[in-house]
């Protein structure tokens, strides 16, 4: 039987049903305001490993997993008033309703591709108001709650043993509280149950309370009773969950019963992507429509999943995806190719005791990359192709890969198997050039033919080879060999990040190539996770020049992180980075190489400078002379000045502000910032900007500018107003 970690009890316990041959489930599912990214999804699998392992054992599975449209009524919103369902109907000019019909319908959709199997009941947050207003009425009664001003609260210093679940206790408790301190609550620590409907307010539900509408944590209570009552085996969600959430549910549901409330409590680590968390305010958020729009299939993120422990963070990329697509995709070929051998094995008792091995690892806190090791270690065996087959069949039924879709999927139409025919006879003819045709037509088509000593197969082509890159791509700097100890090779090197919009980036390079064809350049294009066909035109503009590099990231990577691949590929004695809306208009060479020749303390140079008096706005401009900063639509600097700066910092994922940390890289060497107006170019609309919806700027801009901030704040020093005075 499954043991598993129980966050109740920090130990590893087996799973003991309250009820023989029984099991009650509950899972914390979406809001329904959004997309669910691929950290969503990485805990929903876990909860389906876990009851995949459980039906195996021969357990009948209640699964409950919620539907949240009234939105995360998470304190700091509702002290506003603010519901992320109402603003999402707000931002998309849509009814609340519709937002939440359409996102319910796409993470139903993502399960089912990821081949999470459905729950026994999705219960929708408003269908079930009535039994929020009877819990919350029974908290009253037991003097568990109190009234505020309509406004309804837990009186978390009724519940002793409030911090059990995330031993979030005391001092430690309040620190992790994040809001503002309500004045009507009797504690910092007290939740909101039901929240009184502020004047004009669209959504609200009647109470004997007044008008209002419920606390994000009551809904999970009030639905977990209905459908599994006060006392059920497991619970699932994300580490996120166990504060406030659900060390909140327990309060309010064992002070409706006076009885534990869930036996197990299972949660998920974080998923990171590029080796921080996923937000949207990082953009290094991940769909399961942004893994298929770059081809791959969603299974192979499922087998990436397996490869890392459920409690522990695993840090995903494309380099990942893509040796896990490869090796699903080695899987699927072997089952196409033991087709036959399958059909004639019969399991024997070696058999069955080789399945039991690989569950019993798999039992030990779902040991899921234990299983996979096994997996393999059976694949690499002297076992009969059939039994390989059958058991590659039989995991299956525990990692969920959809194995069997060879089988199902992956039929030969008739007309390809007459043309692998024909190709077989013509190789027996010794005819091996017309083989060659045909075997070439059918790889254009789809099809692989493999030829054996005895005979010749034709399979389809797997995802893997399906997406064989029309270029090579990177997932990250890091794959890039560094060149900036290298002798100069160019006098200029142009750098370019690449992100979408390929009518701006290509008026750019094109301007670079017109207005420096009488110079020694370089152009190194960072086609950075575009999908408007500007991989494309790069790859034709670096096909027919040889002055051209280009680089293609499988994913948008960080604006720093882009730009930084740049500076590492260069071999120009000077750098000089653009922005796609920067245009240039005349002679920018002779300009850079007669400015820094004539002052060797010249660290960075521009048309667009910026200065500031405190180290808190850069927004006054300057034409000509000594600047505090420079802005990033064009920043020239010597190739030499790396190896004492080092590169852009990569943190910062967001343009905005990065320009302004790396000018103070520049500074902090006691090199100067020099703006100049002669360099000839001019600024168009920044469309990567002005596309950003005013509350994002803000959510972007303020990240970026509290990390500059953070290092730099106190080196006013460094500010040209200092050496004035």
């Amino acid at each position: 039987m499954l043991k598993i970690l129980n966050t109740l009890s920090k130990t590893i316990e087996e799973i003991v049903p309250l009820s023989p041959g029984q099991i009650g489930m509950y899972t914390c599912g979406p809001t329904v305001y959004r997309y669910a990214h691929i950290g969503n999804m990485r805990t929903y699998m876990m909860a389906d490993f876990i009851r995949r392992l459980l039906e195996y054992r021969g357990l009948e599975i209640t699964h409950i997993k919620n539907i949240t449209d009234v939105g995360h009524m998470r304190q700091e919103l509702l002290e506003t008033g603010g519901d992320k369902m109402i603003l999402a109907a707000l931002a998309e000019g849509k009814t609340i309703g519709e937002i939440a019909q359409f996102y319910a319908a796409q993470f139903h959709q993502d399960e089912s591709i990821l081949n999470i199997l459905p729950a026994t009941t999705y219960p929708w947050a408003t269908d079930h108001i009535p039994e929020m207003l009877k819990m919350v009425g029974v908290l009253l009664e037991n003097d568990r709650a109190y009234i505020a001003e309509g406004n309804i609260y837990y009186d978390v210093a009724k519940f002793p043993e409030y911090g059990k679940l995330s031993r979030n206790v005391g001092g430690n408790l309040l620190e992790g509280v994040r809001m503002e301190t309500d004045p009507l609550k009797r504690d910092p620590r007290d939740f909101t149950l039901w929240k009184k409907a502020e004047p004009g307010r669209d959504v609200y539900w009647d109470s004997p309370w007044g008008p209002g509408f419920p606390g994000w944590h009551i809904e999970c209570s009030a639905m977990a009773d209905k459908y599994l009552h006060e006392k059920f085996d497991i619970h699932t969600g994300g580490i996120d969950n166990v504060f406030p959430h659900h060390e909140d549910e327990i309060a309010q549901s064992e002070a409706v019963y006076n009885e534990k409330h869930v036996n197990y409590w299972i949660h998920g680590q974080h998923l990171l992507a590029d080796g921080a968390k996923m937000a949207k305010s990082s953009g290094n958020v991940f769909m399961i429509s942004d893994l298929i729009e770059r081809g791959f299939s969603p299974l192979a993120f499922r087998y990436l999943c397996l490869t890392v422990r459920y409690r522990h963070r695993m840090n995903f990329t494309f380099s990942s995806l893509r040796a896990s697509q490869k090796a699903l995709d080695s899987l699927r070929i072997r089952l196409w190719n033991w087709q036959e051998d399958y059909s004639k094995f019969s399991p024997t008792s070696e058999t069955l005791q080789k399945e039991e091995t690989f569950i019993s690892i798999v039992e030990q806190d779902l040991d899921l990359p234990g299983g996979l090791a096994y997996l393999w270690k059976t694949m690499k065996s002297d076992s009969s192709n059939g039994e390989k087959a059958h058991l590659l069949l039989s995991f299956d039924r525990i990692l969920g890969l959809g194995l069997n879709q060879p089988f199902d999927d992956f039929q030969i139409p008739q007309g390809i198997s007459s043309q692998a025919e024909q190709r077989a006879n013509l190789r027996s003819t010794a005819s091996y050039y017309e083989s060659d045709q045909i075997r070439e037509a059918l790889l254009a088509k789809g099809y692989i033919l493999q030829d054996y000593e005895e005979d010749t197969t034709v399979r389809p082509k797997m995802y893997l080879e399906k997406i064989v890159d029309k270029w090579p791509s990177v997932s990250s700097g890091k794959e890039i060999d560094s060149r900036i100890e290298a002798p100069d090779t160019y006098e200029y090197t142009f750098i370019l990040n690449a992100y979408g919009y390929k009518d701006d980036i290509q008026r750019c390079l094109m301007a670079v190539e017109k207005q420096a064809h009488n110079s020694s350049f370089e152009i190194i294009a960072i086609d950075n996770g575009s999908t408007d066909g500007t991989g494309d035109y790069l790859e034709e503009l670096a096909c027919s020049r040889a002055n051209v590099t280009v680089i293609h990231c499988d994913h948008v990577l960080g604006d720093a992180a882009a730009k930084n691949i740049g500076i590492k590929l260069s071999t120009g004695k000077y750098i000089i980075i653009l922005d796609a809306s920067a245009e240039l208009t005349g002679d920018i060479c002779s300009i850079v190489s007669n400015s820094f020749a004539s002052n060797t303390n010249l660290g960075l140079l521009g048309p667009f400078g910026l200065k500031s008096d405190d180290m808190q706005h850069f927004h006054e401009e300057v034409e000509s002379g000594p600047a505090d900063a420079m802005q990033g639509y064009c920043m020239i600097f010597p190739r030499n000045i790396i190896q004492r700066t080092g590169l852009m910092r990569e943190c910062f994922r967001f343009y905005r502000n990065l320009d302004i940390d790396y000018s103070f890289q520049i500074k902090d060497l006691k090199m100067e910032v020099i703006a100049d107006g002669r360099l000839p170019i001019v600024r168009h609309e920044h469309r990567q900007w002005t596309e950003l919806d005013e509350n994002q700027r803000d959510e972007l801009s303020v990240k970026n500018f509290g990390r500059f901030l953070k290092k730099w704040g106190n080196r006013h020093d460094l500010l040209e107003a200092s050496h004035s005075n």
